[in-house]
């Protein structure tokens, strides 16, 4: 991991632990909040070629992961519960650091999967299978 990545990954982490204790001081909350951030933000300073350019491969199935994700931490955790305003809140803070987490992982997994089966086609096209 490069000097820069964990930059990135340190201050990800400090806002999101900050954001999340600021809102509701409980230690634990904040620092699992603190680490999704983290993580989110390393992942995604990683996989930044991939979020700045577009993509042949795009489709709208490639943001349902993050559609659903974003729906339980917004519609999911409701003002209807029995919870502090600032609780609610934290936790939606927590949330959407666990899905930007997410979404940056299966980029990255779906890359080295792509690279994965691309060289495996790549190492087995000069074969032939006695079809000829």
């Amino acid at each position: 991991m490069s000097r820069t990545t964990r930059a990135v990954a340190l201050v990800g982490g400090l806002l999101g632990g900050v954001v999340s204790y600021l809102l509701y001081p409980d230690l634990l909350l904040a620092a699992t909040a603190a680490f999704s951030w983290g993580v989110a933000g390393a992942l995604t300073y990683r996989e930044r070629e991939t979020w700045t350019r577009g993509s042949e491969d795009v489709s709208l199935a490639n943001a349902v992961p993050a559609v659903l994700l974003s729906t339980v931490g917004t519609m999911g955790v409701h003002a209807g519960l029995p919870l502090p305003d600032s609780l609610r809140w934290a936790l939606v803070a927590l949330v959407f650091g666990a899905v930007l987490a997410a979404v940056a992982a299966g980029i990255g997994l779906g890359r080295r999967g792509a690279a994965a089966s691309g060289s495996t086609a790549e190492s087995g096209g000069g074969e032939s299978d006695g079809a000829d």
